[in-house]
């Protein structure tokens, strides 16, 4: 049984919705159909009780998870079947212990812990009874661009106890029972603040090391920080950067990507912000087209369209 909420993009699921013995079963199939194409386990198999929430996040997708002692497993079997898009989960412990692994290494999670689950790869979390966890996914190269080498921080826990990982763990705690309805800021906008927070608790030594990288890295910057000008072209970005505009193609071929799609894609990430904020509900389309760099209204909505399945003044009223 799944609720629904249409005012928040709210779903939840729960095993009291399931018959009787088919609770972990149940759980299973809603997990990898709604979460993550995982195998799931737990010696509470005929009392098992679990829950998820699922509320859209702006770039990210918030999940709220409480359950009994379980052990989860991402397989490279499960890998393979779930497609070709990859994510990180920045996922914190609310509630109970676990044990993650990943990559070679393990960490022991206390309430307030955060830690990095790269779902590129396999990894473990053995969960002790009634858990509860809050889970932010991003897409991996959504997050590149503030962590251009995130994965080395998998199963690397993050103590809420000073500094910037306490900034992040306190962050992550506001989402757990806030309606995303009453933030002062669109859900978008607190998705790039949390991504902000995690890449100062994850220091420097996150960063990429190859001088191309870095570069790579700066680039993207200067597009996002330039994305809403019309007539941004890659030779103004080149020589800011010293360097000439076929190396700036090359660097971005090398990377996987083009000049162009990041700029698309920062535009439309700006646009689906500003559709989404209710402070914006009377901008015309056209005036949210123009202030993210489009000239042509008619471009924006095609562009649109591609990137989100539906218009822009679609996507609009869904959030409302």
């Amino acid at each position: 049984m799944v609720e629904t909420s249409a005012a928040s993009a709210r779903q939840s699921w729960s095993t009291s919705a399931a018959e009787p013995g088919r609770a972990l079963a149940y759980w299973v199939d809603t997990i990898c159909k709604s979460f993550l194409e995982i195998d799931i386990d737990t010696p509470e198999r005929e009392r098992f009780r679990a829950q998820l929430d699922q509320v859209e996040f702006g770039p990210a997708m918030l999940y709220v998870v409480a359950a009994g002692e379980q052990m989860v497993r991402r397989t490279p079997a499960r890998i393979a079947h779930g497609g070709t898009d990859a994510y990180y989960f920045l996922m914190q412990l609310r509630r109970g212990q676990a044990r993650f692994r990943q990559s070679g290494r393990e960490c022991l999670l206390e309430p307030g812990d955060c830690v990095l689950v790269d779902c590129h790869h396999p990894y473990a979390l053995d969960c002790l009874p009634n858990t509860r966890t809050v889970a932010l996914r991003f897409k991996q190269d959504w997050l590149d661009n503030w962590l251009p080498s995130a994965a080395r921080l998998a199963a690397q826990p993050f103590r809420p106890h000073e500094g910037w990982n306490a900034a992040l763990s306190h962050a992550l705690a506001n989402l757990e029972n806030v309606p995303e309805e009453q933030l002062a800021l669109p859900p978008g906008v607190v998705a790039e603040q949390i991504a902000a927070l995690f890449a100062l608790a994850a220091g420097p030594g996150a960063q990429v090391s190859s001088a191309s990288g870095k570069l790579v890295a700066r680039l993207k910057q200067s597009i996002r920080d330039r994305c809403l000008e019309p007539d941004l072209s890659p030779g103004a970005v080149a020589e800011l950067h010293g360097i000439s505009v076929r190396y700036l193609h090359y660097l971005f071929a090398n990377s996987g990507t083009t000049f162009g799609n990041e700029l698309i894609r920062m535009r439309l990430d700006m646009a689906s912000r500003l559709l989404s904020d209710r402070r914006y509900l009377a901008l015309p389309i056209s005036e949210v087209a123009a202030r993210c760099g489009f000239v042509e209204p008619s471009h924006f909505a095609r562009r649109f369209h591609q990137a989100f399945g539906v218009s822009p003044s679609e996507f609009r009223a869904q959030r409302r």
